[in-house]
This record gives structure tokens, C-alpha cells and sequence, in this order.
């Protein structure tokens, strides 16, 4: 009540301004007892002051010239509701996409479209959409299809959509995004493996570097050769061939994502160079 008639005298004072409701300075004053009881006190005193035709701004922490101001408490994430509503959706096709190719073994022929909802949302409204498609989605196949397959996704396909929609958002050039998106995508299938020798209890890459260096040893037995390769030269062989996959993986990305985000944003979104863009038929 007190500060509605604070209210009441200050608009009285200025005649059709802004109205400033401190809300954290009324939670440390005398007679309100929690912020939340502040917020009840700064509604009532809006509801009282509103009718004059004044602008009833909230704004916290500080008052404005001593008079009292009431701004409405801004969200969390700074994110508008509109962009919370598309990044939910995106995550949801995102889990459920994944979770069904994941259900029916299609992930191997949809692989290089389970990072474009995330780089969608980097694309229309930036890293922070991006990093919340990534989380929720993360959430939905953990509820969904069990921790282990969300943790898969995120190490193979959301690190590297939010590094991706990151270095784009950022405007750098393929020369860039192409290795830092590479090794990340070398640091997520590392990441799944380890998750997977966690869960099965079992050195999983080792188990595949042991089935490799078994099949060199059959090779070359057969072959005639006289020479028996070494574990190290097999580790070696088989992060050689980890980088070149993922080097292609991300290229292919490249690639494809520049036909679709030149169709959703209109523009050269992913940078790519005017030869790439004239060979695949978008504008640069």
C-alpha cells in the first residue's frame, strides 16, 4: 500500500512518464519481508498507477531519479517466447528423428540431417537457440531412448551442429570450419566410444584396434609378406582413418547445408566460396 501511493504521488509528479517500480530495493526496505512479496507490492502498485495513461515499465535493480519503477521481470535465457517455441520444436524433431532412424537402423542414411535443426536455430536466431535446441533435444532422447543413445547424439551429431552454427554465425570461411568441425567430430565418435566401453564395461576401441591388427596380421600372412605390424603403427592407422572420415563427414555437411540454409535464410549463410556456390546452384 505504501508504495502504491509512492506511485500515485509520482505520477502526480511527472505527469504521464515513466513509471519506475524498484522491485529489489522494496525487497531490502522496511515492511516487505521477501523479493517475492516486493513483486506482489510493485503489481499493485501498476494496477493502481495504470489508469493515467502512463508508460509502467519494471525495471530492477535501481530506481530512476528516486521515483518508483515497475518493469515486468525479463526471461531467464533473454530469449523471446517466439524463439523458445521454434527451438522446442526443433528439438523435438530432432529427438524424435533420431530416436526412429535409431529404432529402424536408418541412422546410417539420415546421419548428415540430425545436426540441421540445431544449425537452423544458430541460423535464425543465433548460438544461445542453438545451444537450447541442443540441450532439450539431448533431454527428450534421454527420456526417450535411454542415456546411452542421447549421449551418442551428442557427442556425434549435437557438439558438432552447435560448432558449426557457431563458426557460421561468426562468418568464418570453409578453410576454418571444415578442420575445427573435423577434429570435433574426431573428439565425439572418441567420446561415444567411451561412453560405450563405460556402459558395456568393455575397451571398445581397443577391442576394434585388436580385431584390425588381427586382420593386417591374416593380410599379410596370405600375401606372403614377412613383416608383422606393430599395435602402435595400428593405433596410428586407425585415427588416420577416424580423421578421414570425419573430414568427409563434415565436408559432405558443408555441402548439403548450403543448399538448404541458402532455401531457409536467403542467404549465403554457411560462407561458402563462389565456386562451391555457382557448382551448386545458390547464390553467393
Amino acid at each position: 500500500r505504501g508504495l502504491a501511493r509512492r506511485a500515485r504521488r509520482g505520477v502526480g509528479g511527472v505527469g504521464g512518464g515513466v513509471i519506475v517500480i524498484d522491485v529489489d530495493g522494496c525487497a531490502r526496505g522496511r515492511g516487505v519481508g521477501s523479493r517475492g512479496s516486493a513483486r506482489r507490492h510493485a503489481a499493485f502498485g501498476a494496477r493502481n498507477v495504470g489508469g493515467g495513461g502512463d508508460d509502467i515499465a519494471v525495471s530492477s535493480p535501481a530506481a530512476v531519479n528516486g521515483s518508483v519503477v515497475a518493469r515486468a521481470a525479463p526471461n531467464v535465457d533473454g530469449l523471446p517466447v517466439k524463439v523458445l517455441v521454434e527451438a522446442a520444436m526443433l528439438a523435438a524433431m530432432t529427438g524424435l528423428t533420431f530416436h526412429v532412424s535409431s529404432l529402424f537402423r536408418f541412422d546410417a542414411y539420415f546421419g548428415a540431417l540430425f545436426p540441421l535443426p540445431v544449425v537452423i536455430a544458430a541460423a535464425r536466431w543465433g548460438e544461445k537457440a542453438a545451444m537450447r535446441t541442443l540441450v532439450v533435444a539431448t533431454l527428450l532422447l534421454a527420456l526417450i531412448s535411454g542415456p546411452l543413445r542421447a549421449l551418442n547424439y551428442f557427442c556425434l551429431h549435437g557438439v558438432l551442429a552447435y560448432t558449426l552454427g557457431s563458426l557460421w554465425v561468426r562468418g568464418s570461411s570453409w578453410w576454418v570450419t571444415i578442420p575445427v568441425s573435423a577434429l570435433t567430430r574426431t573428439c565425439g565418435i572418441l567420446g561415444s566410444l567411451a561412453v560405450s566401453s563405460l556402459v558395456w564395461r568393455e575397451n571398445v576401441l581397443a577391442l576394434l584396434v585388436t580385431q584390425m591388427y588381427a586382420l593386417i596380421d591374416q593380410f599379410a600372412a596370405g600375401v606372403g609378406a614377412t613383416f608383422a605390424p606393430t599395435m602402435g603403427w595400428v593405433w596410428a592407422t586407425a585415427m588416420f582413418f577416424i580423421l578421414i572420415n570425419s573430414f568427409s563427414y563434415t565436408l559432405i555437411l558443408h555441402m548439403v547445408y548450403t543448399i538448404v540454409l541458402s532455401a531457409v535464410t536467403g542467404q549465403n549463410f554457411v560462407n561458402a566460396p563462389p565456386k562451391v556456390c555457382r557448382a551448386l546452384g545458390v547464390s553467393a
